[in-house]
C-alpha cells in the first residue's frame, strides 16, 4: 500500500445535510473532478440542493467515510421525485489518497443496498481513468451517454426573453416541457419547482422564445476558484430558435462575467458547435441490470 495512503476508519450513514458536512462533500468533489471533462464549479450549496429532494424535501441516503482528516470518500442517492422511475446516485467519491483499498465500492454497496429503488448514476466522465470500468465490474451496465462542450462568454445583442419578465411561468414551462421535451403530464407540471430547488437557478437565466414555447434553462455557478454558466436544457421548436437560444446563453455569461459556458447534452451537439462551442468529452450513465 502506498505509504501516503490515508487510513480510513469506518462508513457512517447520514440522514442529515449540515452544513458543515455540505462543504466537506463538495470540497472533496472538487477535488476529484478538477482535470476532468466533467470539471465545474462545486460549492456546498449545490450539494445540498442536488442531494435533496427538490419537492419533498427528503434527504439523500448518503454514506460517508472519515479518517483522523476528515471525509475521504461519500456516495449518495437522491430519492426520485414524484413522477420519477429511478433514483440518482451520486458517487462514489474517494479521495485521492484512500483509492485501491476498495473503498469505493464499500461505498457504493452501501447506498444500493439501503436504496429501495432503482438507481441511475450522474455522468461518468469517459476520461477519468477507472470510472467507467468501475461500474463495469461492479454489475452496472452502459444505459446512455452524452456529449460535454465548451465556450466562451462573449458580447453581442441579447435576443431573448428571461422568465423574470413573464407571467405563467409555470405555464409556459410545463407546456414546453411536454412539446418539445416529450414529458408526461404529472412530470412536466412539477419542472419549474425541481429547477428553483437548484441552488444554481436564477429566473433571469432562463431564456425562453415566446413565439414558439422554447427556453434554454442556464444555470449560473460562482465558487472563489472559477464560474460558469451550464446549459442545463434546450427545449427548441427548430434548429434556428436552438441555435439563437445557445447564442444569448453566451451573452447572458458575458454581462454576469462568467469564466466559461458549459453544455451537457443528449442531443446531436451540432448545433452547440455551431454557435462556437467545442467538444471537451463524453460521458455515460449506468443502471444495474433489470433497472432500464
Amino acid at each position: 500500500m502506498d505509504p501516503a495512503a490515508r487510513k480510513v476508519k469506518g462508513i457512517g450513514s447520514i440522514d442529515t445535510l449540515p452544513d458543515g458536512l455540505c462543504e466537506q462533500l463538495a470540497d472533496l468533489a472538487q477535488q476529484c473532478i478538477t482535470g476532468f471533462s466533467d470539471d465545474r464549479p462545486v460549492s456546498a450549496s449545490l450539494v445540498r440542493s442536488r442531494l435533496t429532494n427538490a419537492l419533498t424535501g427528503a434527504p439523500p441516503v448518503l454514506a460517508v467515510a472519515r479518517d483522523d482528516r476528515g471525509v475521504t470518500g461519500w456516495c449518495a442517492v437522491r430519492r426520485p421525485e414524484p413522477g420519477e422511475a429511478r433514483a440518482r446516485l451520486w458517487g462514489p467519491v474517494v479521495a485521492p489518497g484512500a483509492r485501491r483499498a476498495g473503498l469505493g465500492t464499500r461505498l457504493l454497496d452501501a447506498v444500493a443496498g439501503a436504496a429501495p429503488w432503482p438507481l441511475l448514476t450522474t455522468d461518468v466522465p469517459a476520461d477519468r481513468p477507472g470510472a467507467a470500468d468501475f461500474f463495469a465490474r461492479s454489475g452496472w451496465t452502459e444505459l446512455d451517454t452524452v456529449t460535454v462542450l465548451h465556450g466562451s462568454p462573449a458580447s453581442g445583442g441579447f435576443e431573448a426573453a428571461t422568465a423574470d419578465t413573464l407571467p405563467e411561468l409555470e405555464a409556459y414551462v410545463t407546456a414546453a416541457a411536454r412539446r418539445h421535451a416529450g414529458h408526461e403530464e404529472a412530470f412536466a407540471k412539477a419542472t419549474l419547482r425541481r429547477w428553483q430547488d437548484d441552488a444554481r437557478f436564477r429566473p433571469g437565466n432562463l431564456l425562453l422564445d415566446t413565439s414558439t414555447g422554447s427556453l434554454l434553462l442556464a444555470l449560473a455557478q460562482h465558487t472563489t476558484v472559477s464560474s460558469e454558466l451550464l446549459l442545463g436544457e434546450v427545449w427548441a421548436a427548430d434548429e434556428d430558435v436552438r441555435r439563437r437560444l445557445i447564442t444569448a446563453a453566451h451573452t447572458i455569461a458575458a454581462e454576469q462575467r462568467l469564466g466559461t459556458v458549459r453544455a451537457v447534452t443528449r442531443q446531436e451537439p451540432g448545433d452547440f458547435v455551431a454557435c462556437g462551442m467545442h467538444i471537451t468529452g463524453r460521458c455515460s450513465t449506468f443502471a444495474l441490470p433489470g433497472e432500464r
